[in-house]
């Protein structure tokens, strides 16, 4: 009995390597308005990256500049930044007809022997998934939304405003996906709206402008698909907003910590 794969697969799917470049077809139903979902130029880039740099050393980090629109039939170029016994360095820029459209630098690098064990990053009390309920589909939500079952916890929801720019969300795939975890994850990242929505008193548009991933463990692993995901901003002010990022496993483990600029036009 043969499967349907899930829409990132289908997506990975069509990523092909040929004369020193990937290219692959971001499809409509990954966009967010004119341009590609930020978690999926970042995928692309990612998988683009490591079919032509080819590692088994995880991924530790990434800095993603959000430079202009990009979807359709895409180019990753790569350039190789620096290899040595421990750590792989890759630069990768992702284009479309729109023009140049993602630029990311990712960073391969194992665990080192260290006499530090540290962790402050405690997962916050959440209730299970399964005793929430999903956010409901709306005409006005993006297209590349509905590659996720979101479960909001009893912090600030998708249609409620606070005086606090924070969301809390399980968060999962509908079609779980069978490829390279660390591509998985960053496609899932960035799932969540800005922090700041939550302040709006009026809707306007907004942007991301860069995202930094430290990936924290190289097991990205989790039960039922499950992943908390949590922003929250702490400034926004002349039409710019930075905002902390985190993923916890099912388990409570820290997997991914992150940081992103939101350009708002509000």
């Amino acid at each position: 009995m043969t499967t349907s794969p899930s829409a990132l697969d289908a997506l990975l799917s069509t990523l092909r390597t040929e004369e020193g470049v990937a290219r692959a077809h971001i499809d409509d139903g990954w966009m967010q308005g004119r341009t590609a979902y930020g978690g999926i130029s970042s995928a692309v880039a990612l998988a683009g990256a490591m079919a032509l740099h080819p590692t088994d050393t995880p991924l530790r980090y990434a800095q993603i500049s959000f430079v202009g629109p990009v979807g359709g039939d895409c180019t990753v170029a790569t350039r190789v930044l620096r290899q040595s016994k421990s750590s792989l360095f890759v630069d990768a820029g992702v284009s479309s007809d729109m023009g140049f459209g993602t630029a990311a630098t990712f960073a391969f690098s194992g665990d080192r022997p260290s006499h530090l064990d540290h962790n402050s990053l405690t997962m916050p009390d959440a209730p299970a998934p399964e005793s929430l309920q999903p956010v409901p589909d709306h005409k006005a939500r993006p297209s590349f939304v509905r590659h996720f079952d979101m479960r909001p916890t009893t912090g600030p929801r998708f249609d409620w405003k606070s005086d606090v720019g924070d969301y809390l969300t399980w968060v999962r795939f509908v079609e779980e996906p069978e490829c390279h975890p660390a591509v998985a994850l960053l496609a899932m990242g960035d799932a969540l709206p800005p922090a700041a929505m939550a302040l709006f008193t009026e809707f306007g548009p907004i942007s991301s402008m860069n995202w930094t991933v430290n990936m924290l463990t190289g097991k990205l692993e989790t039960d039922d698909g499950w992943w908390l995901l949590s922003a929250k901003t702490g400034f926004a002010r002349g039409g710019f907003s930075v905002q902390d990022m985190m993923i916890w496993n099912r388990a409570g483990e820290p997997v991914m910590s992150g940081s992103q600029g939101i350009a708002i036009y509000a």
